[in-house]
């Protein structure tokens, strides 16, 4: 599991060299707010997007990691696509073939040729979520494949050149309790330029913001008085879970005024059981109660899930799917 610790948190003005961005220049890379630890984050981002560094992406779920790769890559000019991996998703015994392709018969069910992930990135930008997740051997060969810019194929004798761009994305520091998650080598190849998304509580005024253009997007209003609840929630679930009770919000209310009333029951709702609870007495339900309140009192974090479980994430995703909870 990735430690909790939060990394140093960087000049709130910044380098004098980064190029200031207007508003423009943050919904275009799909950020809203005027926070200047994220004007600084989203600064980084842009100057060195251009550049064939590896970008190291830090933050809390729900901060917009995914949303950062893909201003990366939009400001890169890259002709070809943005793959996006979620490692934590893939299958431990399917991981290699996976990002690295196949020849057939290289393992059973192997019926023909196959590129991986990373080929598919070819001429753009591989983006890989939850990079702490992925098994040693595959990090490994990973660690090969960013020094020769070349993949080789499961079952295969031929490298093959495929450049791209890489984004890494990992909660905090990418540590636990017995040192780094990644192979050392791999994190200081990844680490070309390191930026921190930083956590919805430590942007003043960005949660008004937000809230105030979803309700805009979806034909709402917020009413006056709105802002001081917005502004005193922790939002431990960040963009994610403020999206969230926006969505709720937009759907109840009236008229398309959302009041401190309706800002309230969204939030409340975004904890409560559905309606038409089974009997308690049911094993299934009593199984699926306990998984949902274990997963709200750690903050519905996969990493803590997990390693508070004592099992792989792509099991708590399997866990997840079964029981019909989704991640906020």
């Amino acid at each position: 599991m990735e430690s909790s610790q939060s990394p140093p948190s960087p000049p709130h003005d910044g380098p004098a060299t980064l190029e200031p961005l207007n508003t423009a220049d943050m919904i275009s890379a799909g950020f809203i707010g005027n926070s200047p630890g994220l004007r600084y984050a989203v600064s980084l981002l842009k100057q060195f997007s251009t550049t064939d560094m590896p970008v190291l992406i830090l933050g809390e779920t729900g901060t917009g990691k995914e949303v950062a790769a893909r201003a990366v890559h939009h400001w890169s000019g890259r002709s070809g696509n943005l793959v996006d991996i979620n490692c934590g998703a893939l299958p431990g015994d399917l991981v290699e073939g996976e990002l690295f392709g196949h020849r057939r018969g290289a393992f059973t069910g192997a019926r023909d040729d196959r590129g991986g992930l990373i080929e598919a990135a070819r001429n753009g930008t591989l983006f890989l979520d939850e990079i702490g997740s992925l098994p040693r051997a595959a990090q490994a060969k990973l660690l090969r494949v960013l020094e020769s810019g070349e993949v080789r194929r499961l079952g295969d004798t031929v490298n093959r050149k495929v450049p791209f761009r890489l984004v890494a994305a990992g909660h905090a520091l990418l540590l636990n309790d017995q040192g780094f998650t990644l192979r050392e080598d791999l994190l200081h190849r990844l680490r070309g330029v390191v930026v921190t998304l930083p956590p919805l509580r430590e942007r003043a005024g960005d949660a008004e913001l937000i809230a105030e253009y979803y309700a805009r997007e979806h034909h709402a209003t917020l009413a006056p008085g709105c802002e001081p609840m917005l502004r005193n929630q922790p939002w431990p679930g960040n963009i994610r879970e403020l999206v969230s009770v926006m969505a709720r919000a937009c759907s109840l209310a009236s008229a398309g005024v959302i009041t401190n009333t309706t800002l309230r029951t969204a939030l409340s709702l975004g904890a409560t059981f559905p309606s038409a609870v089974p009997p308690s007495h049911d094993p299934a339900w009593v199984k699926r109660d306990a998984y949902l309140r274990n997963c709200i009192a750690l903050r519905w974090s996969v990493a803590m899930i997990a390693t508070d479980s004592g099992v792989h994430r792509s099991t708590v995703y399997r866990w997840l799917k079964e029981h019909r909870l989704k991640v906020q």
